[in-house]
């Protein structure tokens, strides 16, 4: 509750400061106060679209195209921000080093062309990052595996955050690009389904998942979005009735060919001590009753937080998802400052990681650094 009442303030003093900065660009007598004062309100009514569409349950066509305005309008006040601040740093430095002298007769055409050029800068990129979201590109890994081994395809899905805009549609659209790759297994790791998600979509998305069938299933994590919106347990059934093992700090051993077991282990999010008020198990609790013998160990952690415990433990890869690759620039420096790996590949001695941006996206519905992403893992001995 305390972030979304931090992320609400933030949310509201941006709307304030561009609707602000708005109604003084359009003050000018041959802008009529009606049109100065609609065009706020209009803006008001669609900054208000996000924060009222996340309160509301369904998933009926008007409450679709509601969530659709406010996440585009997300998306707009994000790279309108972004544009103003560039915008303010050029005048800034023009009023001080003069590149581009200003009639004062002139200063009010001026200020309207850049408040149409910031609108304009912000929805093309804002349509462009929409029609990025719609369309994930699948991405090919080779990792050495150990000698004798027989090779193995692993299909890595993260955060798809299933829900009103994320429809069984948009998932067909992913299983399209997975079908091709002909996965052995396929792993999920986490943030499977938004808050917003409709239980009555779960046969529908079933029915699509089923056209994989990976010889050795498909399995899962949570994330902190099976969490975050209290109906932890239902999410949990809705995922077993799509057709996903969900590991919870837990592992299973999986024949994967004659002779040959792989060891799969899931661990819950760590936002569970959060949400939950309860602690999650760590990796070596998890693993303490694992029998003997060489296997070949692969970790699902949906938030690639503490690498090295993934190290410590032998485990041979780690997949995990949760940044999005910052999903809206800058944001993607953000994440690569506060995780050791944000996105791709990483090795630490024997240990290897991937981290997925994801094949969907949380809040605005746009993406600017880089594609969704499916990632297929070949497992091979060299």
């Amino acid at each position: 509750m305390s972030f979304y009442i931090v992320f609400v303030s933030l949310y509201t003093l941006v709307n304030t400061l561009l609707i602000a900065r708005l109604y003084f660009a359009l003050r000018d007598p041959s802008v009529a106060w009606p049109v100065r004062v609609g065009a706020c309100l209009l803006a008001i009514a669609f900054s208000l679209a996000f924060v009222v569409s996340r309160g509301m349950t369904g998933n009926g066509p008007a409450l679709t195209a509601l969530t659709f305005i406010g996440t585009f309008w997300f998306s707009l006040v994000l790279h309108a921000l972004l544009a103003w601040l560039l915008l303010e740093i050029f005048r800034l430095c023009n009023r001080r080093f003069g590149w581009l002298p200003i009639p004062p007769e002139q200063r009010a055409r001026w200020r309207h062309r850049s408040c149409a050029g910031i609108a304009a800068v912000a929805a093309l990129v804002s349509i462009a990052g929409w029609i990025n979201t719609q369309y994930p590109v699948a991405r090919t890994v080779e990792l050495a595996a150990p000698a004798g081994m027989t090779p193995l395809r692993i299909v890595l899905l993260s955060d798809t955050h299933l829900g009103r805009l994320a429809s069984p549609e948009f998932f067909a659209r992913v299983v399209d690009v997975i079908a091709p790759l002909a996965p052995d297994i396929v792993l999920f790791a986490g943030d499977i389904l938004e808050y917003d998600y409709d239980p009555a979509d779960a046969e529908a998305t079933a029915a699509i998942l089923q056209r994989l069938k990976p010889r050795l299933g498909i399995w899962g994590v949570l994330g902190n979005h099976e969490h975050i919106d209290g109906r932890l347990e239902m999410n949990k059934a809705l995922l077993r009735r799509i057709g996903i093992r969900i590991l919870v700090d837990e592992w299973a051993e999986i024949e994967s060919a004659p002779g040959e077991k792989i060891l799969l282990i899931g661990r819950d999010d760590r936002s569970v001590a959060r949400f939950q008020k309860r602690e999650r198990k760590s990796l070596a609790a998890i693993m303490a009753d694992i029998p003997g013998g060489e296997r070949i160990r692969i970790l699902l952690d949906h938030q690639p937080f503490q690498l090295g415990e993934a190290e410590a433990a032998g485990i041979y890869l780690q997949l995990s998802g949760h940044t999005h690759n910052g999903q809206i620039f800058p944001f993607n420096l953000l994440a690569a400052a506060i995780y050791e790996n944000a996105h791709g590949y990483s090795a630490r001695g024997a240990t290897h990681y991937w981290v997925s941006s994801g094949a969907g996206t949380w809040g605005p519905r746009a993406r600017t650094t880089g594609r969704a992403e499916i990632v297929a893992i070949d497992l091979a001995p060299q």
